[in-house]
């Protein structure tokens, strides 16, 4: 495959700019069909909202849903699409045309996936920060197929933690997100509609309940998930009973010179 992996559509450029999609993202509603994935990604996140950032870079940006979460002096965008007012276009060979320590934060959301090469894009966020500078991000461990317009890759708790330390960072903490139970219930009501029985066998009478049952309303299961699995939601540590997650969060830090 070549780089034209990185010639997105306009009709891209336009979804990631939608008031609608983006308000999904800062703020999750139980009634969104995504709400509880989002929801814990923001949760993630929050706990940066009170740092102060000089440069924060927007890396993949997209309609930039998370920029009102951070306090920055010096907001910058860069994508690999004109997504309206960005400071940076992201090169085809995945470079960003910034001078090396600029930035004392890099911000990545949902984005990894989709590059064409991790260790380029990670490199580039790892030159761009200054020393003591930090990088959050998050990206999936399973999920659904979800081409922007590409998407090639997902990962595990140890082969995030490679990909960001062979680059150089240091690792200092990592979630995961929407763990267990909380994921796995998620992942059934996604597919739910698309499994079919007949009223004939007993199979198929508990699809017809199921779906005439309170189950079915997102707002009403999301509430509930969101009591009974409150703990699923993100999970430091290698704890016991979280080997299924639906998204991965992690911070790592550019080491400072000694």
């Amino acid at each position: 495959m070549g780089t034209s992996a990185f010639i997105q559509p306009h009709a891209v450029a336009e979804t990631l700019n939608e008031a609608e999609y983006n308000r999904q993202r800062f703020s999750p509603d139980p009634k969104d069909d995504y709400y509880v994935h989002l929801s814990d990604v923001r949760m993630f996140l929050e706990d940066y909202s009170g740092e102060p950032f000089d440069a924060l870079l927007d890396y993949g940006c997209g309609g930039s849903p998370y920029r009102k979460l951070f306090k920055a002096r010096n907001y910058i965008r860069a994508d690999y699409i004109e997504c309206g007012q960005i400071d940076f276009v992201i090169s085809r060979d995945g470079i960003i045309g910034m001078s090396d320590d600029t930035c004392d934060g890099v911000l990545s959301t949902q984005v990894l996936e989709h590059v064409y090469s991790p260790r380029i894009y990670l490199s580039e966020a790892f030159r761009v920060l200054r020393p003591g500078g930090k990088l959050i991000l998050t990206t999936h461990g399973i999920w659904e197929d979800h081409g922007c317009p590409y998407d090639f890759r997902r990962w595990t708790h140890d082969g995030l933690c490679r990909e960001l330390e062979e680059v150089g960072f240091q690792v200092r903490r990592v979630a995961r997100l929407t763990t267990g139970p909380r994921a796995v219930i998620f992942l059934f009501s996604q597919i739910i509609g698309q499994v079919h029985d007949t009223r004939r066998h007993l199979s198929g009478w508990a699809l017809w309940l199921l779906r005439r049952s309170s189950f079915c309303t997102p707002q009403l299961r999301h509430k509930w998930m969101d009591r009974q699995f409150a703990n699923n939601r993100a999970v430091f540590g290698n704890q016991p009973g979280h080997g299924i997650y639906l998204a991965l969060g992690i911070e790592g830090i550019k080491p400072k010179s000694e």
